[in-house]
């Protein structure tokens, strides 16, 4: 068991310095070595498994969707124990990087991955930490299939809407408490992002219809942080820069798709005239 720990350790440090090239090369060897270690019962190495299939996703892009109908077995496996804690998140983050890297050709897993991200969040014992990696693993996924999550973006924009809901306390006194709240509203910044730009690309009416009716709540979510982000005494919090940048990018996106949409209505003006 503890070889097999050493072994994908080793693997996942070649993948990392192979890069792409390398990777595509020797990719059918290494997916073979995760898939032993995955299929065995030494679960303690089956997080490194997982890590390494999103690491080797990246370097080799596209290609690595001819991997998928091998890994998903696993990695779906352990998006839909949302209880197994580090193990959840790991296979939250490899699908992530999966997703990132295949873009539309992870379309046919998307009813199973975005049902067990819902899942997870509307789940009572989900983990505080669990929360902010799965929040924005939905705008990879959206990202990656474009105009398609039309049919995920409801229950998406309802329980994102949800969540912008949720306070926690501001105690500045406790580090690993700010940094969760600050994680967790980063992670609800990019799963807007993620699916405004995603649906760029969708017929006007049904973009109006799927995200501007929440745009209401984007805003009041951001003027939220912006009050937020001083203290009584005028100092920044701590470790309050990521969401900033993250409610700045949601901002843009906005932007980007309103100008979109007056071009196009413009267009549409000059056509019939």
């Amino acid at each position: 068991m503890e070889v097999q720990s050493y072994l994908i350790g080793v693997i996942e440090a070649s993948v990392a310095v192979l890069g792409g090239e390398g990777v595509a090369a020797y990719g059918k060897d290494i997916i073979n070595i995760i898939l032993t270690i995955l299929h065995s019962p030494n679960t303690a190495a089956h997080e490194d498994c997982l890590r390494t299939a999103g690491l080797m996703a990246k370097e080799i892009g596209p290609d690595f969707s001819g991997y998928m109908p091998h890994i998903w077995p696993y990695l779906g496996g352990y998006l839909k124990d949302r209880d197994r804690g580090s193990t959840y998140i790991t296979a939250v983050l490899a699908t992530s990087d999966v997703a990132r890297a295949i873009e539309g050709r992870i379309m046919s897993y998307c009813d199973d991955i975005v049902g067990c991200l819902l899942a997870a969040l509307s789940s009572p014992t989900l983990e505080s930490r669990a929360k902010p990696p799965t929040l924005s693993c939905l705008g990879d996924i959206a990202l990656g299939i474009g105009s398609r999550f039309t049919r995920y973006a409801d229950p998406t924009m309802t329980l994102l809407q949800q969540a912008t809901l949720f306070d926690m306390p501001l105690d500045d006194s406790i580090p690993a408490q700010t940094m969760l709240r600050n994680d967790l509203w980063e992670g609800i910044l990019v799963a807007y992002s993620g699916v405004i730009m995603g649906l760029r690309e969708a017929p006007p009416v049904q973009f109006a219809n799927l995200v501007k009716i929440h745009m209401a709540t984007m805003l009041g979510f951001i003027r939220k942080i912006s009050e937020t982000f001083v203290m009584v005494d005028g100092s920044p919090r701590y470790g309050f820069e990521s969401v900033l940048r993250a409610s700045c990018g949601l901002l843009v996106n906005q932007s980007r798709k309103n100008q979109e949409n007056q071009e196009n209505q413009e267009n549409k003006k000059s056509t019939n005239k």
